[in-house]
Parts: C-alpha cells; structure tokens; sequence
C-alpha cells in the first residue's frame, strides 16, 4: 500500500488533497511511519473538552491539528453562530434537560460547560469564534487541519450544514477544513453549500454489518438514536460520495481491511481512524495497523504516545 506522502495528490484531486499531504507530512521526516495526529476536542487533560482552552492549547501544540463536535445555535440578534459542543443537547456537559437552541439564545447566560467534573467549568465557544482563533493561528505562521463533527441533529439540521459549509468559504478554509457527520441533514446541506469542500462520512459500532463490507452500512450507530435517525450507512446511493471516511478505532482494529476497501472500492480521498472513550494507551501492535491510515483523532493518552514517536523518530 502505498504510505502518504508517495500518493499523487493531483489524482486524488483538489486544492484541500495538495495542502492536506503538504501540511501533515511537513516537519515529519520520511521516516516517521505515523499519519498526522489530530486531538479529539482539544488538549481534554488541560480544559474541558472542545473549551476554547482545550483547543488553543492543542493547536498551539507540535501537533496542532484539532477535531471539533459543532451543533447549531443561533444568538440573540437572530445571528446564526453555532456552538462548539459534542452535543446538541445540554444533559451531558450541564446537568440540565432540552437542548442549547431551544433554551437559550444569550450567550452570556449559557451554562457552562462541565462535562468533565475533575475539571474547571469552562465557557462555550461559538464556531465563529472558532473559526477567529483559527485564523489567528495562521497569521502566525501555522495552519491547523480541522475536523469538524457536525453533530446537530434539530428541526434546523439541515440550515446548520448549509451554513456550515458557508461559513468555511467565507472563511477561505477549505482547504484546510474538512466536515463529517453520522446525519445526512448536515453533511448533505453543507457539501452543497460548498462542493469543493471536503465532506465525509463516519464508520461507528457496525460490528454486525461490518463483515459484508456494504457501502449501505457504512456507519450504523447499534443505539435507540439510530432508530430516529438516518445515518451515513445510508450514504451509498449515487447521488452522494463520501469525500473520505472516519472509523472509529475499536472497529478498524478490529477490521483494518476497511482503509483498502474505503479507498479501492468507495474511492474515497483518504481515510482516517478516530479514538472512542479511550483513557488507555494503544499497544504497539495497534500502532502498527494505525500506519495503515492517513489520518488520526486522539485523545491524551495516544496523542502523548504519538508525539514521543515522533520526536524520537
């Protein structure tokens, strides 16, 4: 199989595939086997996860690519600003019922986020401001890869990922950001806005599927929410292609033929993997399969494995 950087960019196509494989692989030497390591909702051993504090101090890091979970959220001038959260809905990270749309629109009395109680409470971000820090980082010098989880699943779903997708033209970023969602409302509304911006898909606890290899499966989430929503493994129909796939680390160790199938038979532009309630570290033996990828979202743990490779290599 070929590694990263022996793949022709001009034949995967586009702006974002040349910039990708530039920005991922620059300051790696050829012999660092790893692909390029994003944090999954920020540095979550320093701040609560997806806190502006987290996500500064991961791309401010020597990996400074970051995943980020987005919902929608409109303010109260009637401005749609998004809201950087796992989830749409407050219980998890507040303790509170309903969701942040339909309780509030002042941000300044949004509750905080406390999804991790052994941490401070940290405010919310909206992705405008987001996208204000990352911008920031490259007048600096530095270009952060972004993966945005588009994680709204309300009425207004498919407003959100349209405005999504215009939020990253207008922002001049698609090069460098790329979107994915298990809800065909957002993906499929934000590859519209912008379809040169890269919009993918996510593999996610299809262990019964997963054997057959069928692109109708593609992401099948074995919960009450997939009974109520339509996910990716819907994605198969020609009028849609996934732009590159995310799967979910227990499934691709597991099943690491995937990266091979994704990329010969759904053609995809790349592949990556992505760390799920993972507060261990990976043994050697996954670190293996894991070259097998051109792109990472990890947690502490893994990300301080990553970086001691690589600053070893």
């Amino acid at each position: 199989m070929k590694r990263m950087h022996d793949i022709d960019t001009r034949a995967l196509g586009g702006a974002f595939l040349d910039l990708f494989f530039f920005l991922v692989l620059s300051g790696n030497s050829y012999a660092f086997e790893f692909p390029a390591a994003a944090w999954h909702r920020g540095d979550t051993s320093f701040a609560q996860e997806n806190s502006h504090a987290a996500l500064a101090k991961a791309i401010h890091s020597t990996s400074p690519n970051i995943e980020v979970d987005i919902v929608d959220f409109i303010d109260q001038n009637g401005n749609r600003v998004g809201l950087v959260s796992h989830d749409y809905k407050m219980k998890r990270a507040t303790g509170l019922k309903g969701a942040f749309s339909d309780q509030y629109h002042d941000l300044l009395k949004l509750p905080k986020n406390q999804a991790n109680p052994k941490l401070t409470p940290e405010p919310f971000m909206t992705v405008v401001e987001l996208f204000d820090m990352i911008k920031a980082r490259k007048e600096q010098g530095f270009t952060p890869m972004v993966s945005l989880d588009m994680k709204d699943e309300s009425k207004n779903a498919g407003e959100f990922g349209q405005w999504v997708g215009k939020l990253i033209l207008k922002y001049n970023f698609q090069n460098h950001v790329f979107a994915s969602s298990f809800f065909k409302s957002n993906a499929f509304a934000a590859k519209a806005a912008c379809p040169d911006c890269m919009v993918g898909g996510l593999v996610f606890n299809d262990h019964y599927a997963l054997k057959y290899l069928d692109h109708r499966y593609s992401s099948l989430d074995l919960t009450t929410l997939s009974e109520c929503t339509f996910f990716l493994g819907f994605w198969g129909k020609k009028e849609f292609s996934h732009d590159f796939i995310l799967i979910q680390d227990d499934i691709f160790f597991q099943h690491s033929e995937l990266a091979d199938y994704w990329r010969n038979v759904r053609k995809v532009k790349f592949v990556g993997v992505f760390v799920y309630n993972k507060e261990r570290f990976y043994t050697a033996a996954e670190w293996e399969l894991l070259k097998k990828v051109d792109w990472l979202e990890l947690d502490p743990p893994q990300m301080k494995q990553y970086l001691k490779m690589k600053e070893c290599q």
